[in-house]
């Protein structure tokens, strides 16, 4: 009975001592419990192009390399097994502790009077690299305390993926996969079995088996390593003899360092393309660095002989036109030249864009029934309110198609064809089209069209982008779309501006049609911008494109499309000093040819298709107006069905003269008289009194029947000076003979008799092209003007002390 009993209270002590054991961890594991974030050390951020390959990596917060790997399936198998063979070969059996492996290490410490050997598994180093200690048996207890908790909390794939990505490789390379990349310029998941075994070896003692201070020595460690795995079994002689021969790496290797303005973007703004939660090391970009090294090339090659005469750099926008995402951003020509400010994202300085904003006021017109390519614009001086648009050259030409206009950049055409579509309205257009660099639209006036503003360069490419879309207008993207937070994506979504809550639906601005037409205008060949050494080879492939000239000559700008890319080039000084020689169409122009030529070839492989509901029709060649029987030449123009204009031929006029007395007649007067039909060209009064002036030749009226009482219909006085809404101010001190406004109107051209009075009062007669002038007097007037033939125009005048 005794011995039952003493038998039985060993049974008890026996089961007691694991059940306090386990009772004591976890009490332990609940006061001290795993410290997770510890296994998650800043990590390097890497940036990737479209297919995944490297174009820049940052170091982590702390300046270490330290790539994070997420899965075991992206590290080299060789690798795995060189490890597990050389520091853990029952990683698979045990759960955190070998008990075997320590009492071996400890006989061994024993014989040799030193530490040789720490018998630490592998899941009690990374409790180690977790929390680092001096190496006393205190500290391993806790290490295996540490894989305990780690091998009750992760997968054995997990613990390895960790253990992997905190293994100290010498320096600050922290990490198999930075190591892999820094020593052997390669994945860690390409790596050959003598790269592994040596990769297997370094962590023993990193600073001292560093292959670039220390090369023999990492060479005997790595025979070390693929002696044990042969004597395990797991590689045969002949393969360890093959990886011995593999060479040793003596230097580190540097990483890819391309597109580093947008790099350098996405990981400083990275809050605004991610969550704040978001941690990402890999950050996936709409980039190919195919196109990202064609661009930079091109831009260096051209700029070479340019630097000698004062232009420093440039920046590129490569677009895909279909899906809006950038496939090369060049910020500089050279992101380490610190005399020309190479560091500088040139695709987001805010320039002056000079005329490349034009084609976008003559869509609008097209899109609301103003014009057509073959409508008359006019080309003479007028003053909006004391803004008084000049053309680039100084020159007027009196009056231009719309295609020609547009073709010539000429700038008047361009203000009066954004005075006429109405207040704001190109800056409204352009703010929903996706430019996020304007001001208070109270800033901005008529010059906007050309150029009176700031933009940048990706937003200007991506507007053209939207007209290459055939009028549908999205925001660019420079992130894969699975890299894009949602909320982070909404709150740095500044263009285009949707009306809807969907930051995925398409935005239409423009029809079709008139996107077509305007894209078809800005394809022609015969125009001053046209680079003169593709004119000669005949080399360049279909592209419409606009180039812009800033003022004082400050930006170069060319922007073109085609169905496959759109490409936007700016040239320049970031101090924003000019050059006699910087313009579009000699600076810009050529770049952006080369690269088209360069990404597609000499040719476009298929075109824009034509939209349905765009038709074509016969109009007067001269005044683009649908044809009447009195036009003697007519020409093909496009037209949008229900939305173009159908005015008729107004200038080409059917006139009858008096055979006797070379008087004109009207329907009034000519009963019973012998006359001859006789068809005229007949100018409005916007052109007519400066077509006169400038030595035109334009055709003079025969008088209308003297003793004709009937009031001619036609075009009244336009009245240019003063202008209408002006308030003038007499300065005192200064005789008021010298402070005369200026009489001024147009007159149709049918007469080129001016009539002006004041309260009534006559003040001044004369000729439109003679000079008038009133001499002012304070207060509240009405200015009245009546041509010869008795139509009459007034406005309020109002003249202050």
């Amino acid at each position: 009975m005794f011995k039952y009993i003493k038998t039985h209270k060993k049974a008890r002590i026996f089961l007691g001592i694991p059940a306090i054991a386990l009772l004591l961890f976890l009490i332990l594991h609940l006061c001290f419990p795993l410290p997770k974030e510890k296994l998650h050390l800043p990590p390097s951020t890497v940036v990737l192009d479209r297919n995944g390959e490297w174009l820049r990596a940052f170091t982590s917060e702390d300046e270490m390399w330290r790539i994070t790997e997420t899965s075991l399936e992206n590290v080299s198998p060789q690798f795995q097994t060189a490890m597990l063979t050389y520091e853990d070969k029952w990683f698979y059996h045990h759960w955190g502790i070998n008990p075997v492996s320590l009492f071996g290490a400890m006989v061994d410490n024993i014989k040799t009077g030193r530490i040789v050997r720490g018998g630490s598994t592998i899941t009690m180093q990374l409790a180690r690299l977790m929390e680092p200690k001096e190496r006393t048996i205190p500290n391993k207890i806790i290490e295996m305390f540490r894989a305990i908790q780690l091998e009750l909390t992760y997968k054995k794939s997990e613990i390895l993926t960790y253990y992997f990505n905190m293994l100290p490789y010498g320096g600050n390379i922290v990490g198999s996969a930075a190591a892999s990349r820094l020593y052997f310029n390669k994945p860690q998941n390409a790596l050959s079995l003598g790269e592994a075994a040596l990769l297997a070896a370094i962590p023993n003692s990193p600073e001292r088996l560093r292959p670039d201070r220390y090369p023999k020595r990492a060479l005997n460690a790595k025979k070390k390593v693929l002696q044990r795995m042969r004597d395990a079994g797991r590689i045969t002689e002949y393969q360890m003899v093959e990886a011995l021969k593999e060479r040793i790496p003596t230097e580190r290797y540097t990483l890819p360092f391309k597109a580093p303005h947008l790099s350098r973007l996405l990981v400083q703004k990275r809050s605004s393309y991610f969550s704040e939660n978001s941690k990402t090391p890999w950050i996936h970009t709409t980039i190919d660095h195919r196109y990202q090294d064609i661009a930079e090339r091109i831009l260096r090659e051209r700029l070479r002989p340019l630097q000698a005469q004062g232009i420093s750099t440039g920046a590129v926008i490569v677009m895909d036109t279909k899906s809006h995402e950038v496939l090369a951003m060049v910020g500089s020509h050279d992101f380490f030249h610190a005399e020309y400010s190479g560091q500088v994202n040139g695709t987001l300085a805010i320039r002056s864009p000079g005329s490349t904003l034009k084609p976008f006021i003559y869509a609008l017109a097209i899109d609301r029934g103003l014009i057509t390519p073959a409508t008359l614009l006019y080309d003479v001086p007028v003053d909006y309110v004391g803004y008084s648009p000049v053309n680039f050259d100084g020159k007027y030409t009196g009056y231009v198609t719309a295609r020609d206009a547009l073709a010539n950049s000429l700038n008047v055409p361009a203000v009066n064809l954004c005075a006429k579509t109405g207040k704001n309205q190109l800056y409204t257009f352009l703010r929903r089209a996706g430019i996020s660099t304007f001001d208070n639209e109270n800033k901005y006036g008529l010059s906007l069209v050309l150029g009176g503003c700031g933009v940048n360069l990706l937003e200007l490419t991506n507007l053209y982008a939207g007209l290459a879309n055939m009028g549908v207008f999205n925001p660019y993207k420079i992130l894969k779309k699975n890299e894009i937070d949602s909320d982070a994506q909404n709150r740095h979504k500044t263009q285009p501006v949707h009306t809807d809550s969907s930051p995925t639906s398409d935005y239409r601005l423009l029809k079709p049609a008139t996107s077509w037409i305007v894209t078809e205008m800005l394809t022609t060949l015969k125009r001053p911008d046209y680079p003169e050494v593709f004119e000669l080879t005949g080399t360049m492939p279909k592209v419409a494109w606009k180039t812009g000239t800033s003022y004082g000559h400050r930006d170069a700008w060319s922007i073109g499309y085609s169905p496959d890319f759109t490409i936007g080039v700016w040239i320049g000084n970031f101090n924003g000093t000019g050059s006699p020689i910087l313009s579009g169409s000699d600076t810009a122009a050529p770049i952006l040819f080369s690269l088209f030529t360069a990404l597609t070839g000499e040719k476009t492989s298929q075109w824009f298709s034509k939209p349905e509901k765009l038709e074509e029709r016969q109009v007067c060649s001269l005044s683009g107006k649908l044809i009447t029987p009195h036009c003697p030449t007519h020409t093909t123009d496009m037209y949008i069905p229900n939305i173009s204009p159908v005015d008729k031929c107004h200038i080409h006029k059917n006139i009858q003269i008096d055979i006797t007395t070379g008087e004109r007649l009207c329907s009034s007067c000519r009963t019973g008289r012998k006359y001859i039909d006789e068809t005229i060209v007949v100018w409005p009064s916007e052109v007519a009194t400066w077509l006169n002036a400038a030595g035109y030749a334009i055709p003079v009226l025969p008088n209308h029947n003297a003793n004709c009482t009937r009031l001619l219909t036609g075009t009244p006085p336009i009245i240019l000076s003063p202008t209408r809404e002006t308030v003038y101010h007499i300065r005192s001190g200064i005789p008021p003979e010298y402070q005369k406004i200026r009489l001024s109107a147009s007159v149709s051209g049918d007469t080129q008799n001016l009539y002006w009075f004041l309260n009534g009062e006559l003040i001044s007669k004369g000729e439109a092209v003679e000079p008038a002038f009133l001499t002012p007097v304070v207060g509240n007037h009405k200015l009245t003007c009546i041509d010869g033939e008795g139509r009459s125009t007034s406005l309020p005048l109002t003249i202050v002390q």
